[in-house]
């Protein structure tokens, strides 16, 4: 059965900043007995986490909060959903070859964001971004979606059309056990998969772990709703892209308003 929704999200920083974010996270880690921070797991109380009081959750992730929010504006979290549904429902079946696996159109578009973003926050030139993508149990056509992803990423780079190429650098997958920095994109994942559901629920209210997190982090959340799809479909069907070809850039989307927040 297919999910109802994909987040794809993480945490846009300098390699000064996750050598500090990584060495704490560890030694928090080690300290508590767990390999890794697991949201779900967490929030559930299973997994390593089984036993674990309220408040003895509460206590771990206030303390990892405080890792993130101890590099202020030196981290940004970047988040991208889509409702599975609304896509399958809205977008033809010519444009979602075009368009993707929902997974890889919030890949593509984050990847676009940043990129976008180092040109609008006026990096040098010269400066570009790597990504390391968690491990995905999903797979398409007998390949595990991250690396299609990485695929789509080089193809992104190379790809004269896209003109933030030059931004991308390298892409490579792995574990949260092999790098603590996708523990931290957990985190923002998690709390992005809330946040969306519960707005298509009618709840307005941030849930406290994000909210926290947004006093003093930088944040763009963007989503594939109704409203997007019914925005896109016509130059979607108009397209010449090739299958997993067309890149939804940022201007398309309309940002989840949060809180305010800068660019990166």
């Amino acid at each position: 059965m297919e999910p109802k929704s994909y987040v794809v999200a993480g945490f846009f920083g300098n390699q000064t900043s996750w050598d500090k974010v990584e060495r704490s996270w560890d030694w928090k880690n080690k300290r508590v007995g767990v390999s890794r921070y697991h949201a779900s797991h967490l929030n559930a109380h299973d997994g390593e986490f089984t036993g674990w009081s309220k408040t003895r959750c509460l206590r771990y992730s206030k303390d990892l909060l405080k890792i993130l929010k101890k590099q202020q504006r030196k981290l940004h979290g970047i988040s991208c959903g889509i409702h599975v549904d609304e896509y399958r429902r809205i977008i033809s079946a010519s444009g979602q070859v075009k368009m993707g696996h929902p997974y890889l159109v919030c890949f593509k578009s984050l990847i676009a964001t940043v990129a976008e973003q180092m040109d609008y926050g006026k990096f040098p030139r010269e400066d570009k971004f790597a990504v390391i993508l968690d491990q995905n149990k999903d797979e398409l056509d007998g390949k595990k979606l991250e690396m299609w992803a990485t695929e789509i990423f080089y193809g992104m780079k190379n790809n004269p059309r896209f003109k933030y190429g030059h931004r991308l650098a390298t892409c490579v997958p792995g574990s949260s056990e092999e790098f603590a920095c996708l523990q931290p994109a957990d985190f923002i994942a998690y709390e992005s998969y809330r946040l969306m559901h519960d707005k298509r629920k009618g709840v307005t209210e941030i849930r406290a772990a994000l909210n926290t997190m947004l006093e003093t982090t930088g944040f763009l959340g963007y989503l594939f709703n109704e409203e997007v799809f019914n925005r896109i479909k016509d130059d979607v069907d108009k397209d010449t892209s090739q299958p997993n070809g067309f890149v939804i850039v940022p201007q398309y989307l309309t940002p989840e308003k949060v809180k305010e927040h800068d660019g990166i």
